[in-house]
């Protein structure tokens, strides 16, 4: 019976993978045009020399390279605001909930509030969020570049 289990445990830590598995980038990412203007958004897929594959939902997005202007790192300063002030008004909500017979009063009063502090502090957050802008340009070895810093070991 010992046996049988070292035998059990050593199978489960053994790592059955005998090679490296190829290195992925998770980085959300935001891909502006020559005009300025946000021409695809989403988490990078792949990166080919001459395109940006990015995955939106269950879709992905091919974005050649020549149409790629400039790249960012990270979502919006508005995203976090809101995210924050879903997360206050959600929680007067659930206070409101909580009260008893002042729970319409608290939740007309309260949640406005809350929600407004939550976008504060949501805004307060994009101070320490370090987003990264790549200025590509159509350039190859800017391209190269950009791709050897998603792909880069952390």
């Amino acid at each position: 019976m010992k046996y049988l289990l070292f035998t059990i445990a050593l199978f489960l830590c053994v790592n059955i993978t005998a090679q490296e598995l190829p290195k992925k980038s998770k980085i959300f990412v935001r891909v502006y045009n020559n005009e300025g203007e946000k021409i695809a958004k989403g988490k990078i897929l792949n990166i080919t020399d001459d395109a940006l594959i990015l995955k939106k939902g269950s879709s992905s997005i091919t974005v050649a390279t020549a149409d790629i202007m400039y790249i960012k790192t990270k979502r919006t300063n508005g995203h976090n605001m809101l995210i924050g002030g879903l997360a206050g008004g959600g929680y007067a909500l659930y206070g409101a909930t909580q009260s008893g017979d002042w729970g319409v009063v608290a939740a007309v009063i309260l949640t406005p509030i809350f929600a407004a502090i939550g976008s504060g502090i949501g805004y307060l957050t994009t101070i320490f969020k370090n987003s990264v802008h790549y200025s590509i340009q159509g350039d190859p070895i800017k391209w190269q570049g950009f791709k050897e810093a998603m792909f880069a070991p952390e």
